[in-house]
């Protein structure tokens, strides 16, 4: 039986492929660029539905769209509690929303709470295989991790509603001073990355304690998550990521080095380096879309926004994408007839009979997986109405897709959740619905269908380069099935 080699996943938040391939041409990246060209690159595969961080790196942690994870984005509407939950984003979100309450959903409700399906810490320990996970939002795992942040520390043992004292994920996880499960010198008052490093929203951090977890062999599978890219993005634009490129490549530069160098790597590791979701700029001007009111209808929006007798509709907005939820005698046609000529709204779906329905202006289609043309990941579908709303190329045998990768998978993927708003809007380009407190990014969002926002890269050396987001899991749990009893560190 053949020895495996041990993996290295490392994700890049909302890198877009065409930044990073103008980095790689422009030698500014030269270990991403060396991976690319010594092992498989994909620069066209795609993210889910909504294309936003935590539905994203749930499927890749899971293998699952969002109706499979439970995750949708960073907020949703809890019908049986009436209440909206949000998981953190911008900093208006998190006051409004109340930073503990948000601290808690992120930090302790996301995963042990709300994620539906088994992770890839989770599966591989079932096979044998330890797992380190270092920033990665969705961590949850068979081994128990007390919080080391004396202030969050404090607050729990005094009794604090929200807080507990300790997390489950892999056998090493790392997030900034809040938890680690070995003394890296990247925690605590001399680690690296000020405040942003002590709750593990620090790439700096990433790549010191990444280093040292290759440095000791510390587990035959390592997630490295580095989030400021996507952060860059948002506020500065693309060319603003487009430099942070060459920063970022700097700090995989460490990683690998830790393991001898990107030569000794490839030897040695199974590597797969990918972002989850792309960006799309923004407007300078009248960017902003206020989906907080829709004439005709009494509606609830917001931190503290509820269906009840005097409110029909809850709008729970997330970037380029947004989730109405109905009140039950409220007819979904009619919201969307009063939305679908909006300024920045692209596309409209929502349930009939069945059937997802699209509405792109005055066009319409319906779809659901049945006996018919193909799309190039092998889904069947049928297919009624105006292919061109979703920019569909229709044959008698197949379908392909053009502006909106994977449009039928990914939209039956986030809408056939329980937690799916009744009608969930796609921005057209240029435009975003903002975030739950009303606030909205500057520069550049995502969320939305297009491919602006959907496109992700996938390079990966070892292992088969994923198409979707959602084959990472499925990829590296066949590559520790076929020995699994053996695992070379």
């Amino acid at each position: 039986m053949k020895s495996t080699k041990p993996v290295l996943l490392l994700v890049l938040d909302g890198i877009r492929p065409d930044i990073l391939q103008a980095a790689i041409e422009d030698g500014e990246a030269p270990n991403l660029g060396m991976l690319a060209e010594r092992g498989e690159a994909v620069w066209d595969a795609v993210s889910v539905f909504p294309s936003i961080t935590p539905a994203a790196t749930a499927a890749i942690a899971t293998g699952e769209a969002p109706a499979g994870s439970g995750i949708l984005g960073h907020a949703w509407y809890d019908r049986e509690a009436g209440r909206v939950i949000v998981y953190g984003a911008m900093r208006e979100t998190v006051i409004s929303s109340g930073p503990i309450k948000v601290f808690h959903n992120n930090v302790f409700r996301m995963n042990r709470d709300d994620l539906l399906a088994p992770t890839l810490f989770e599966e591989l320990h079932e096979r044998g295989v330890d797992g380190a996970c270092v920033n990665f939002p969705i961590r949850r795992g068979p081994h128990e991790h007390p919080i080391r942040l004396k202030t969050i520390e404090s607050y729990s043992k005094s009794g604090g509603r929200y807080l507990g004292s300790a997390v489950h994920g892999p056998k090493e996880y790392y997030m900034g001073d809040l938890f680690y499960s070995r003394e890296t010198g990247a925690s605590g008052r001399r680690g690296s990355g000020g405040i942003h490093r002590s709750v593990g929203i620090n790439d700096e951090y990433a790549a010191e304690v990444g280093k040292v977890l290759l440095m000791k062999q510390a587990a035959p599978f390592t997630l490295i998550y580095f989030f400021k890219g996507d952060q860059v993005a948002h506020h500065e634009g693309l060319a603003a990521q487009r430099r942070y490129v060459t920063r970022l490549d700097g700090y995989l530069s460490r990683v690998f080095e830790a393991g001898g160098g990107l030569e000794q790597m490839l030897e040695d590791y199974a590597i797969i380096a990918l972002s989850d979701h792309g960006h799309a700029p923004l407007f300078p001007k009248n960017r902003y879309v206020d989906i907080g009111s829709i004439h005709g209808f009494r509606v609830s929006f917001k931190a503290r926004a509820r269906l009840n007798a005097r409110r029909e509709i809850v709008v729970v907005p997330g970037g380029r994408s947004a989730m109405l939820y109905l009140r039950e005698d409220v007819g979904e046609r009619d919201v969307v007839e009063a939305l679908m000529f909006r300024r920045g709204v692209d596309l409209a779906a929502w349930w009939e009979d069945g059937w997802i329905r699209v509405r792109k202006r005055d066009r319409g289609l319906r779809f659901r997986p049945g006996d018919g043309p193909l799309d190039p990941f092998g889904g069947a579908w049928e297919i009624e109405g105006d292919p061109g709303v979703l920019d569909l190329r229709l044959s008698e045998m197949s379908v392909s897709y053009g502006e909106y990768p994977d449009a039928l998978n990914r939209l039956w993927g986030c809408m056939s959740s329980p937690r799916c708003g009744d009608v969930v809007l796609s921005a057209a380009p240029g435009y975003t619905f903002g975030e739950v407190a009303g606030g909205f990014h500057r520069a550049s969002d995502h969320g939305s269908l297009h491919e602006a926002d959907s496109r992700v890269f996938a390079l990966a050396s070892g292992v088969p380069a994923p198409r979707r987001i959602t084959d990472v899991a499925p990829i590296l749990l066949e590559y520790f099935s076929e020995s699994p009893e053996h695992h070379v560190l």
